[in-house]
């Protein structure tokens, strides 16, 4: 019997990956995202993921036809020409997937037996690695990428710009005090990013890739019954290792302590990526804290959150960095089995 047949049934429950799926592909271009998403059209990152994970699951004994057919809707998506006046952002975002796509079969393929978090990491880590070797054949190569980054990010903010002096009717009294407003914001957003955002281009960039990662995985694991590894694991259940921690303290150091040159970047860029780690751990905490409720109730929570960033974002990163010496959810399954068979989680 081969490994296909012998393998466990899909994954069932299609209404939270589905939400994911809306989440991943419509949120880069909500404007406050668009600013700093370093690529917004978020399919050249999923679905050459997905392909990897159909070519990985072929490898293990899954079908075939599934796997040309993803390869090639993946090829095909990446044969689209660019918009003119963009087709170096266009080459560097598809590169950019099809690279962490062949990582992510490589590692697949591999490493069989480590959980997927591990897998994508490495993955991403494997594509930066690439890159910069790449790279560091090409006089100037890492400044240039910045540059085309810099400027995607002004285009955009520029056309978001254009948007809003067009969107007020002259002929309201408030619109041009409205117009006023827009453009002050516009301006500073389209500064903020393209002093602040691209430089860390990396960071935001891994964090797509492992967003397209998971994302592949749970949509492979729906449609295909040869297994690449265990589920993901549910949002109160999220955790790494604990060194990690070492990585985040490295980025902070070389962000405060070096001048605003190379050290800086790399210190800043560490700092985004291993922070949103730690703040998905925080809010892991946070959920388990919490008691189930229906996904209409959870919707309403992830809401709240969004809305209210600026108190949620560092409480959870708080909860994360903490619970790397304090183990929050030990803590709390601890007192509860003290508690007695009527508390319940």
């Amino acid at each position: 019997m081969s490994d296909a047949l012998a393998a466990p049934p899909r994954e069932l429950g299609w209404t939270r990956i589905v939400l994911a799926l809306v989440a991943f592909l419509l949120l880069s271009h909500a404007p406050v995202v668009r600013a700093a998403a370093p690529i917004v059209n978020t399919m050249v990152l999923l679905v050459p993921a997905l392909a990897a994970c159909f070519v990985a699951g072929w490898w293990n004994g899954g079908s075939l036809a599934l796997m040309v057919a993803w390869v090639a809707l993946a090829g095909l998506l990446l044969a689209v020409p660019a918009t003119p006046g963009s087709e170096a952002y266009a080459d560097l975002a598809r590169a950019w997937g099809v690279l962490v796509a062949g990582s992510l079969g490589i590692v697949c393929i591999l490493g069989q037996r480590r959980f997927f978090l591990s897998r994508a990491m490495a993955a991403v880590g494997l594509a930066v690695l690439i890159a910069v070797v790449g790279m560091s054949f090409a006089p100037h190569a890492a400044g240039r990428v910045e540059d085309v980054f810099a400027r995607e990010f002004q285009l955009r903010n520029s056309a978001m710009l254009t948007q809003w002096a067009h969107g007020f009717s002259p002929a309201t009294s408030v619109a041009p005090a409205i117009r006023e407003w827009a453009g002050r914001r516009a301006i500073l957003l389209q500064h903020a990013s393209s002093t602040f955002a691209a430089p860390l281009y990396p960071a935001l960039l891994a964090l797509e890739s492992l967003a397209a990662c998971a994302l592949a995985w749970g949509l492979y694991h729906r449609m295909s019954r040869a297994r690449l590894g265990a589920p993901l694991a549910p949002l109160r259940d999220f955790r790494f290792s604990d060194e990690l921690i070492w990585a985040l303290v490295a980025g902070m150091t070389l962000a405060v302590l070096a001048a605003p040159d190379a050290l800086w970047v790399i210190g800043a860029n560490l700092v985004v990526f291993f922070g949103a780690l730690y703040a998905r751990r925080g809010f892991g905490v946070l959920v388990w804290f919490m008691p189930r409720t229906t996904l209409g109730a959870q919707m309403a929570m992830v809401a709240a959150a969004v809305l209210l960033f600026p108190v949620s974002l560092p409480l959870a990163l708080g909860l994360g960095v903490t619970d790397t010496w304090i183990d929050w959810r030990r803590r709390l399954r601890t007192a509860r089995s003290a508690a007695g068979p009527g508390a319940t989680r």
